[in-house]
């Protein structure tokens, strides 16, 4: 997607002060430490996300595997596996449709905010090429959007991680909306000028509150516990089947010890959109500013 083209559609227009974006250290505070325990979860690679799923199953599946083996004699095992053979396709089905549906979930709000970063950069361009018209004090302008979108990358980018801003970000956004606005009000800019003026920054503001709303936002624990109780009931009823079964058909068990895993890791991966692997970038924030202090909008 390029970020120096012009977004003709503005947000409505807003004060600076709303711009300081959620709390998330009360929001935090206010969850339950399963909450905590998957906010954690989602902050971890790929690979250590698959590695502990894979290794709780597979040592889960044993332990249940001799247990059941141990107790359950010949004759029950088959009964129970007369039982658990037209439950393996349900608890699949139902598996399968949880993790879809959460995974596709995230990965549509993961998505989103990636379109709020362009929408944020696209602003930024905006203001940057308006702050070229006549009568305004571009090379000011220009020179605050620089600072402010420092500010993010070396200083709000890492806070988003953990759900939150950055105080100093914000005093660089009223610093940008005062100069632009300041400006704005100055009699020789043309009220066409003024208004393009105060609606990229508007549209900076928005973009930005937006971003750290979805820094905010958590995956829903109950939504991960039930997909994450689907899996453990799939394997669960693959234990029991494959209880009368030769040796052979433990490689069924094995297999969906491996898919669950994998499932889960990769909906807790793109669960939280500015942590782990699959977060979203600052690289068209980073293009912006790179062109600001080029000066390819001119002087800075």
């Amino acid at each position: 997607m390029g970020y120096d083209h012009i977004v003709t559609t503005a947000p409505r227009p807003i004060a600076p002060e709303v711009v300081r974006g959620p709390a998330p250290a009360l929001s935090m505070a206010n969850q339950s430490w399963l909450g905590r325990l998957v906010r954690w979860l989602a902050g971890r690679t790929s690979a250590a996300l698959f590695g502990i799923f894979l290794a709780w199953f597979a040592v889960w599946t044993a332990f249940v595997y001799v247990v059941l083996d141990t107790v359950i004699s010949a004759q029950d095992q088959a009964d129970l596996g007369t039982i658990a053979g037209p439950l393996m396709g349900a608890l699949g089905a139902l598996f399968a449709f949880l993790t879809a549906f959460v995974i596709t979930t995230e990965w549509g709000q993961h998505r989103e905010a990636e379109h709020t970063l362009g929408m944020e950069a696209d602003a930024c361009v905006r203001l940057a090429w308006i702050s070229q018209s006549p009568g305004c004090d571009g090379a000011a302008i220009r020179r605050d959007l620089a600072a402010y979108l420092s500010s993010v990358l070396d200083e709000e980018w890492p806070e988003l991680a953990n759900g939150g801003g950055c105080e100093a970000t914000h005093d660089r956004m009223s610093e940008l909306q005062y100069r632009v606005r300041g400006v704005a009000a100055q009699p020789d800019v043309p009220a066409s000028v003024a208004n393009d003026l105060t609606t990229a920054a508007d549209a900076i503001a928005v973009t930005r509150a937006e971003r750290l709303n979805a820094a905010a936002r958590d995956l829903p624990t109950p939504l991960f516990l039930l997909a994450f109780l689907s899996g453990v009931v799939l394997t669960l009823n693959a234990i029991v089947l494959a209880l009368h079964r030769d040796h052979a058909h433990g490689l069924a068990v094995a297999g969906i010890v491996a898919l669950v895993p994998l499932d889960l890791a990769l909906l807790l991966a793109i669960a939280m959109p500015f942590q782990g692997d699959l977060r979203v970038g600052g690289h068209a924030l980073a293009r912006v500013l790179d062109n600001l202090t080029r000066g390819r909008y001119g002087p800075v």
